[in-house]
């Protein structure tokens, strides 16, 4: 997927993540209880506001770059209300079929990972969003086994970059967007959200 990277300055003023679940539950029709199925696909979507830009020269880039990744997919870091710090340079350390298991090797010792914190993985050129489920510490030797939410939606590879200082977003735009041009030399980006591709 040849994504294009969405402007980082002047950054969005407020972001809302959601889980998109492809489960569903069942009610029986006469009253008995009810039953949770769940089905592999969860991915997550990001909501975006951003604030009123000058038009020369962020919003007119902003909209620019916004109305391109309609039809090529835009890749946006997610925003969060944590200091990612210095995480090193976490891989994949061994081939995952499946699961919720993530092996990394590569990072800093001592280095957190917070429940609640998202990464996201590179493999074949396409973007994975994944959250943390519970906090776990990086040992001596820069390895780790966190658990993480959703299941995998793909299996992975050695060697995959995971992205951690600075998750990444990857998927489709809202595909009827459009900007407001006001009086003052100022444009106004609507909400859009970004939905991962897969």
């Amino acid at each position: 997927m040849a994504s294009i990277l969405l402007p980082t300055s002047p950054g969005p003023r407020a972001a809302k993540m959601n889980l998109m679940s492809f489960g569903t539950i069942l009610t029986p029709f006469l009253g008995g209880p009810t039953q949770r199925i769940n089905r592999l696909g969860t991915r997550w979507s990001m909501l975006v506001s951003m604030p009123p830009l000058m038009a020369d020269p962020d919003g007119r880039v902003w909209a620019n770059t916004l109305a391109q990744a309609v039809e090529a997919g835009a890749v946006m870091p997610i925003v969060q209300d944590i200091d990612t710090g210095s995480p090193g340079t976490p891989v994949v350390s061994a081939n995952v079929a499946s699961g919720s298991v993530l092996p990394l090797s590569g990072m800093t010792p001592g280095y957190q990972l917070r429940a609640g914190q998202f990464v996201s993985i590179i493999h074949g050129g396409r973007r994975y969003v994944y959250a943390i489920r519970e906090t776990v510490t990086v040992g001596v030797g820069g390895a780790i086994s966190a658990s993480i939410f959703p299941l995998l939606r793909t299996a992975l590879s050695t060697g995959d970059v995971v992205e951690i200082a600075t998750p990444m977003i990857e998927g489709w735009i809202d595909s009827a967007f459009g900007w407001d041009v006001l009086q003052t030399p100022m444009i106004q980006i609507p909400d859009f959200t970004i939905v991962e591709a897969a």
